[in-house]
């Protein structure tokens, strides 16, 4: 099994280790709603809105700002490095896409020992979450696309997604936002320990390559512990709003502020992590 995990992160890798051009600019505004909350018969905008942001593609790199956090994550394809800055905390940190992969070979060894436990145990608590573990390195979905709505439906055992979609301006729009897409996934499953592993995402990402499709709403409905039932909303721009060049413009100069503080990732991540716990108490 480890063998064939280790296969997974190779075609991962592989499939990711070319870099687009990233020449036009393009905004993505997304807002993400939880719907395990809302009634069934409520309808997807009335559900509570999880978090906002905004990609900003410009220049070259690729700018992620969440607005509760008030962090963005610069993204340099041609540097394979990613810079996450918390304004609120006043802190920096600095990932290469090497460490990212790093990272999790790191994470998957310690799924591979808690895999060994749970196929040790026969209550069928741990059989199933031993499922879903194998499912989240090892997805398996059954795709469905209906070209005169756009929509694409992926049913895993365990996971699920519906997309409805839309037919790029350009090939190197699909290609820049979905490269980014690929690397934040994985990024985010390297930032946030309790977060799905990346697979799955990385198989619906290649889908939508395959399509030539993209997305417009994501919903993600999960059997995992805790499950997840989310729909994100992306609004496209292929142009700049007036304040767009303002805020990469403050981002950069945060950036180079001496009173930023750089940390090691590993010590970047516990305080952000430190904070989270903060404000769920």
């Amino acid at each position: 099994m480890k063998r064939a995990f280790r296969s997974c992160w190779l075609v991962v890798a592989f499939t990711l280790c070319g870099s687009p051009s990233f020449g036009q600019d393009l905004r993505v505004y997304t807002t993400i709603r939880d719907l395990s909350s809302s009634v069934e018969s409520a309808k997807p905008d009335q559900a509570p809105v999880v978090v906002r942001s905004l990609m900003l593609f410009h220049a070259g790199k690729v700018y992620d700002y969440i607005e509760p956090a008030r962090e963005v994550t610069i993204f340099e394809p041609a540097h394979r490095r990613f810079t996450v800055m918390n304004s609120r905390r006043q802190l920096s940190s600095e990932l290469t896409q090497d460490e990212i992969r790093q990272f999790l070979g790191l994470a998957e060894d310690e799924v591979q020992k808690r895999l060994l436990i749970l196929s040790e145990e026969s209550s069928p608590a741990a059989k199933k979450s031993l499922e879903i573990l194998r499912f989240q390195f090892q997805p398996d979905f059954a795709a469905r696309f209906d070209a005169e709505k756009w929509q694409l439906s992926m049913e895993g055992d365990h996971c699920r997604y519906l997309v409805d979609g839309v037919q790029p301006p350009s090939a190197e729009v699909l290609e820049q936002y979905l490269h980014m897409a690929d690397w934040m996934a994985q990024l985010n499953s390297v930032l946030h320990p309790q977060s799905l592993f990346p697979a799955p995402r990385l198989k619906l990402n290649q889908e939508l390559r395959s399509r030539g499709m993209l997305p417009l709403t994501v919903v993600l409905k999960t059997e995992t512990d805790p499950s997840l039932h989310l729909q994100a909303q992306h609004k496209w721009g292929w142009s700049f709003e007036s304040k767009d060049r303002q805020m990469i413009d403050e981002w950069e100069k945060q950036s180079r502020d001496p009173n930023l503080k750089k940390l090691p990732f590993r010590q970047f991540q516990q305080e952000m992590l430190k904070t989270e716990i903060t404000r769920k108490r």
